[in-house]
């Protein structure tokens, strides 16, 4: 990955067209995704096979040409010509972006972006699974690579590699301790909950916490007791998410917004700048690989109905810009990324 092409560029101001700054916040980051961009350039540079009959296609073309200004120099740009264009391809998907007051937006950009370039390149691949099964490791990794094989059968890219890990959905007897099923998920973005309310309503002070309530197991009993049907009876479970794995790239949303959608959770919640470990929450093999540096966030200030988004993205040179719709400056006090208003936080897994 060639970082020294983007020195002393990228200084780019995105212009606000009314509500579109959860747009060019996201944009920013991507931008910064360098491990993206060299994919890009391998589909410009026909090192892919490239699905040009596709409207995402066109869509992955807008994105090349408008990232290509980002990077000429300094100023700010116009994405009019892009945001034209991303409304029409979504309308074609039936996707309401633009609403223009849904928290909704950013989460729902960033997937419908990924899609496009995903679908561009997506072949079918060919995944054997080989070996023998020698521990509760291992037959973990059964479950989660058939489920990899059959969507690998279908639509592959690099996408999936980047941004996309495993989680699993482990269901256990109480009266056994037994293993009863084990349900793996693809996934591209981790909505992670900053409290949950049971017999006790617990809140999050930090990402870890954050991590500790999406595995904090749950007890289906009594009259919600869980119907197992090999046995053809209801069964009291623990059920929990525990992770396989997670991508080069980890994109995570905190869910600051209460279970009615009419309240936004202003809480801070502390996250690593360097070094976010996530050794402790992964199942499968290479633990210790999951080791993750910050380099974008991009911040939401009012209610779940409206309000305005910036962004802050570590660049070539590990400083961070502030990047609020055409403005930008460099971020003298770094403690300041961490803030009540940090809503969707991109990580890049160090030595990848």
């Amino acid at each position: 990955m060639e970082i020294n092409k983007y020195k002393d560029k990228g200084f780019i101001g995105l212009e606000n067209l009314g509500n579109t700054c959860f747009l060019n916040s996201c944009l920013q980051v991507l931008s910064n995704t360098y491990e993206l961009n060299d994919l890009l350039e391998k589909m410009e540079h026909n090192q892919l096979q490239v699905h040009t009959n596709k409207n995402d296609y066109m869509m992955v073309e807008e994105w090349n040409s408008l990232r290509k200004v980002m990077w000429s120099g300094n100023g700010v740009v116009s994405p009019k010509r892009y945001v034209l264009n991303l409304k029409k391809i979504a309308k074609l998907k039936k996707m309401e972006l633009f609403t223009g007051n849904s928290q909704n937006d950013l989460p729902e950009f960033l997937l419908f972006f990924m899609d496009c370039i995903h679908n561009s390149i997506s072949r079918n691949v060919t995944m054997n699974i080989n070996g023998n099964i020698e521990g509760d490791t291992d037959k973990l990794a059964v479950v989660c690579y058939k489920m990899l094989k059959d969507i690998y059968k279908k639509e592959y890219s690099e996408i999936m590699k980047m941004f996309y890990g495993i989680y699993v959905s482990e269901i256990k007897s109480v009266k056994t301790n037994k293993q009863e099923s084990l349900t793996p998920q693809h996934y591209f973005m981790l909505d992670l909950p900053i409290h949950i309310i049971g017999e006790k309503q617990i809140i999050a002070s930090t990402l870890y916490d954050c991590f500790d309530l999406f595995t904090y197991p749950e007890y289906l009993e009594g009259d919600n007791a869980w119907f197992n049907e090999r046995t053809g009876e209801k069964e009291n479970i623990q059920k929990r998410m525990i992770f396989w794995n997670f991508p080069d790239i980890l994109i995570i949303t905190l869910n600051r917004f209460s279970i009615d959608g009419m309240r936004r959770i202003n809480k801070e919640i502390d996250f690593p700048i360097d070094n976010l470990d996530l050794t402790k929450y992964v199942c499968g093999y290479n633990k210790s690989s999951y080791i993750y540096d910050l380099f974008g966030v991009c911040n939401h200030m009012g209610s779940p109905h409206g309000g305005h988004y910036n962004a802050f993205v570590r660049n070539y040179a590990n400083q961070w810009i502030h990047y609020d719709d055409e403005s930008h400056s460099i971020v003298k006090d770094v403690s300041k990324i961490v803030s009540p208003s940090a809503y969707c936080l991109f990580y890049r897994k160090k030595n990848t």
